[in-house]
């Protein structure tokens, strides 16, 4: 009896001595990394009180290659390191064509006989009736080449009982204009492209609401949708 407790203290005594050295490499250990990792630290650079730490290699083997510091040249096959940038190169001008504002331009040379009442009625010497009068009536002899004032697209021709033949020609400036008392024999059709200047037909004696009064051609012309005065449209240096 005696014998085994004495057997018993040694063993106790054994696993505590060998507790006490197993503990003392594990703190020797962790002194250790922890002595390697505050090695490895270095300040960001800030003297602030909230300066930022970051991992410093003791092995150079590890610190990428950067061409501003170690002067090793960066790889050059590494895709995710390669920044590719357009090449740069100077705009080539577009050619885009100059749009050229032509006025525009009688069309027949002659003396105004009747202005544009602007609203206003006038008694018609034909009808002996008051009524306005949306055009001019520009003085010309009979068989006088009647041009377009500007370039555009014949709209209508049309036989009017009053007016006589009538050829409405929409401007690419935005106008319409309106012939009237011209000869059935036209030099244009409805939906022709016809340029400033082109013979649109003659003047004749077709305009039965005003044959009173002496030869001449009606002119009106329309801005969005309303007479205006032709006159006030005719580039003066034509």
């Amino acid at each position: 009896m005696k014998n085994r407790r004495s057997n018993d203290g040694k063993n106790a005594k054994s696993i505590a001595i060998a507790s006490a050295i197993g503990l003392t490499a594990v703190a020797a250990s962790l002194v250790a990394v922890y002595g390697s990792t505050t090695r490895r630290l270095v300040p960001t650079g800030s003297s602030s009180p909230e300066s930022h730490w970051s991992f410093s290699s003791s092995n150079e083997s590890d610190i990428p290659a950067n061409n501003d510091v170690s002067g090793i040249p960066k790889d050059s096959s590494s895709s995710s390191e390669q920044v590719h940038k357009p090449e740069s190169s100077e705009a080539e001008p577009v050619n885009r064509p100059v749009e050229i504002k032509v006025g525009n331009i009688l069309p027949v040379e002659g003396e105004i006989d009747k202005p544009f009442s602007n609203g206003e009625l006038v008694k018609s010497e034909t009808l002996g009736v008051w009524k306005t009068h949306d055009g001019v009536d520009i003085l010309c002899e009979l068989g006088t080449d009647v041009k377009s004032m500007s370039e555009g697209i014949v709209k209508e021709i049309r036989d009017d009982p009053l007016m006589g033949v009538c050829v409405t020609i929409e401007q690419t400036n935005g106008l319409e204009a309106h012939y009237c008392g011209l000869a059935k024999e036209l030099n244009v059709k409805a939906g022709q492209q016809v340029k400033q200047g082109e013979i649109v037909g003659k003047t004749s004696d077709t305009n039965q609401s005003e044959i009173l009064q002496k030869p001449h051609l009606h002119f009106a012309v329309k801005e969005n949708g309303k007479w205006v005065d032709p006159m006030s449209v005719i580039d003066k240096n034509s």
